[in-house]
Parts: C-alpha cells; structure tokens; sequence
C-alpha cells in the first residue's frame, strides 16, 4: 500500500535532511503549507543554501516548475532534491542545482527542442510540471553538488 501523500512527503524532508547531516551540513526542516522553502542548509562558513524537496513513491515527481518559475530571475531554491521511496522500499535520491531542474523540466517537456525559458513556460502554462526518475540518473546521489557548494 503506498504512503499516504502527506507523510510520504515529510518522511522525504527528513530523510533529505538526515543525508546533509550525514555530510556535515546543518538542515532546517521548516513548516506549514505556505513554507518558502523545505530545507535550509547551513554550512559551517555560516552560508545557507535553500533545497526544495520533492517526494515519490512511484518514479514521477510533480515540480509544477515551470508554472511556480515562469521567470528565470524569480527568486528559487539553490538546489532540488527529489527523493524515490522505490517499491522495494529502497530510498533514491536526485540533487540538481536550480539551473539543472530546468534543464530536465524542459528536456521532460519538449524533448530534443531548444526553447527559451519563457518560451517552456508558455508552453506549459496549463499544465503540472513533472519529470521522472529514469530520466535522472545522471543525478543519481550527486550530494557533492550541495556539499562542494558550500566551499566555493
């Protein structure tokens, strides 16, 4: 029986937040349903970077990206971490810095085309961004992203 929505998206905060530890970062799960982000991260230089966690338990994972960032120079999270909770129970994480979460929203909604961001958020206006995990492979694990970050 797959997780209830709610919870399958808290247990993919925390398990997110458990990983940064894990990594010596700081991560600040915060609350509520009008949140602006999931998670801070604070390094140890003081710099925070902000991550949106997106949660599945089936591969497919809604950003509504294009919809929410019909701007590119709208105010966003540094990084995305989408976390597959796998039917085996296995967890599997994608960590794509902002830019990258666009590159695959785009890539997922108009394959092989080179469009511009508005010309992709047009494009989808009506619609609900989603990509997919077979899709993500190449960000497979890649917490280095948000851990090298924090050096530069």
């Amino acid at each position: 029986m797959p997780l209830d929505k709610y919870y399958l998206n808290l247990a993919g905060e925390y398990r997110v937040a458990s990983e940064l530890f894990k990594r010596g970062l700081f991560a600040t799960i915060t609350y509520g349903n009008k949140k602006g982000a999931d998670i801070y991260v604070i390094g140890a230089n003081r710099k925070t970077a902000v991550v949106e966690v997106k949660a599945s338990n089936a591969g497919r994972f809604v950003t509504g990206f294009y919809q929410k960032y019909k701007d590119e120079g709208k105010e966003h999270p540094d990084f995305w971490v989408l976390y597959w909770l796998t039917k085996g129970g296995a967890d599997e994480f994608f960590v794509l810095t902002h830019l990258e979460m666009a590159r695959a929203q785009g890539e997922r909604n108009f394959p092989g085309q080179s469009l511009t961001w508005a010309e992709h958020a047009q494009g989808v206006a009506t619609g609900v961004d989603n990509v997919l995990a077979k899709d993500l492979q190449v960000h497979a694990s890649a917490w280095h992203k948000i851990v090298d970050w924090f050096s530069s």
